[in-house]
């Protein structure tokens, strides 16, 4: 078994130097994104740390100080991930970091096995399991805050499936790690089973990622009423309004949904459901919640379309624009360009900029603008 633990360890340290290789060369990352590229480093470290007992002593600080980042840092990846890019405060971050100066002085104090204990080196050792069994517990609750039945069955599915992989990968690995102090045969098998929960989590993180670049966290504002405050002026409110929709539309690029519905944007925006529907046809121009997605939709299409390779095949760009199925997108981008998806690709690779008898294809900003125009205030700042 000893053999086969070293495998599965050394598995586990490539899976990791590999998804930080993945994340650091991605070039838009978010904020869960650069996080875990910090846990995937510290874990790769934490997993050689066995490794290092010949080591020199500053190679053996610098694992365990680089190491420290595991479970504190995932703690602050599970907030990215299910509260979105604003989940994880200066606070946050400190709290982790004062978490691994804790982890990296027991791991310090640890290299020397003939060290008697001192008073100092108990109390941090009694702190760093309050604090790293409390991050656990957070970071296992972290899908259930603001739960509700206004989420999508995907994001319900995603969240109870991170709580069944951590939750299990946390209790195999503390459970065998108590028993292995009674019974040190199965010292090995918690080596390997710490080796396989770490590329478990990493695997099921990346598919996260990947889930959440489609479809971003809900906000918990929109599941419960907000509180009461004075009203702001009309002009100002909207404007506000109207820059929390489009940077949904531009830079989330929630359109790509292709079950959006006015209810759930707004829950996300934490505003009503009529207020987002006047913003949408009294200030926007739009003449309902549908055309703005499907104006943005055929942009995003269009987009694909004109690309010079890659993009043949219609029914993928349908799908990648937002739409559930072919007909509904052959049908608004007739309706919209005046012409069909193919007679439109024909069109731009012969080189032709083919013309758009609608107007703009991105009413929502136009409208935007105006209410910065008129309300003093532009929506990007407000």
């Amino acid at each position: 078994m000893q053999e086969v633990a070293i495998a599965m360890t050394a598995a586990a340290v490539a899976m990791s130097l590999l998804s930080l290789f993945i994340l650091l060369l991605r070039r838009a990352k978010r904020d869960a994104e650069v996080l875990f590229a910090v846990v995937s480093g510290s874990l790769a470290l934490s997993l050689m740390s066995p490794w290092m007992g010949d080591a020199p002593a500053w190679v053996r600080w610098s694992v365990a100080i680089g190491g420290s980042a595991t479970c504190n840092g995932f703690w602050l990846v599970s907030r990215a991930l299910f509260r979105g890019e604003h989940g994880v405060r200066l606070r946050h971050v400190l709290l982790a970091a004062g978490v691994a100066l804790l982890i990296a002085i027991h791991r310090g104090t640890a290299m020397d096995a003939n060290a008697s204990p001192s008073m100092v080196v108990v109390a941090v050792d009694a702190m760093l399991t309050l604090t790293s069994t409390s991050l656990l517990a957070l970071s296992f609750l972290e899908p259930l805050r603001g739960w509700s039945m206004m989420w999508t069955p995907a994001e319900r599915r995603l969240r109870l499936a991170f709580m069944a992989v951590y939750g299990s990968s946390v209790l195999s690995t503390t459970l065998l790690g108590e028993l292995a102090h009674a019974f040190p045969a199965l010292a090995p098998w918690r080596a390997g089973i710490v080796a396989l929960s770490a590329s478990a989590m990493i695997v099921f993180t990346h598919g996260a990622f990947h889930y959440r670049r489609r479809y971003p966290a809900p906000s918990p504002k929109g599941d419960r009423p907000a509180p009461r405050q004075q009203a702001a002026a009309p002009c100002e409110e909207d404007a506000r309004l109207a820059a929390l929709l489009l940077h949904q539309l531009e830079v989330l690029q929630v359109y790509r949904e292709p079950h959006l519905k006015v209810a759930e944007l707004a829950a996300r925006l934490g505003t009503a459901e009529y207020r987002l529907s006047k913003l949408i046809t009294r200030h926007l121009g739009e003449r309902n919640f549908n055309q703005l997605l499907n104006r943005h939709r055929i942009a995003h299409a269009c987009n694909l379309l004109a690309m010079p390779v890659g993009v043949d095949n219609i029914l993928h760009v349908s799908i990648e624009s937002g739409f559930a199925s072919l007909g509904p997108f052959n049908r608004a981008f007739k309706t919209i360009m005046g012409t069909t998806p193919t007679e439109y690709r024909a069109a731009c690779l012969r080189g032709e900029q083919p013309h758009i008898p609608n107007g703009e294809l991105h009413g929502a900003a136009l409208g935007a603008d105006r209410l910065s125009l008129d309300g003093g205030t532009h929506p990007s700042t407000s």
